[in-house]
């Protein structure tokens, strides 16, 4: 065992999360970008159906509040399109990363950051789990 926590590095995201959930409530816009660090946080700590559950829950707030044409839903399928792909489901991976990828094009020109990334993302979904750095 290394004696390294893997819960260390989440605390103050789970804190932040239990603060605003306290004083906004449970579905308020003012958690994705929350939902949305944890949930990148779970995947980069090999943790992606942990990532999922947070992920999905702020996506279901970004429907609700702003719509899927706003660049934080692309934000959001594009992160639960890795954890799927961490999951090895490549089908899903691929399906939400292109719905974040159209997203994307119709908001931001060009070589936009967030667009390379997920053509990225897209990219990794034909090569096998495990041969990827996020």
């Amino acid at each position: 065992s290394s004696g390294i926590n893997a819960e260390w590095p989440l605390r103050p995201g789970n804190k932040s999360l239990e603060m605003k959930e306290k004083r906004y409530g449970e579905d308020h816009i003012n958690l994705v970008p929350t939902l949305m660090n944890l949930g990148d946080l779970f995947n980069l700590t090999k943790q992606p159906h942990r990532a999922k559950d947070v992920l999905a829950r702020g996506l279901k707030i970004c429907e609700k509040k702003i719509g899927m044409k706003h660049p934080d839903s692309a934000k959001m399928l594009r992160l639960l399109g890795n954890s799927f792909y961490l999951m090895g489901d490549l089908a899903t991976s691929e399906k939400l990363l292109n719905k974040s990828l159209d997203i994307l094009e119709g908001v931001y020109e060009g070589d936009h950051p967030y667009i390379l990334a997920t053509r990225a993302d897209l990219g990794a979904c034909s090569r096998p789990v495990g041969t990827r750095v996020f």
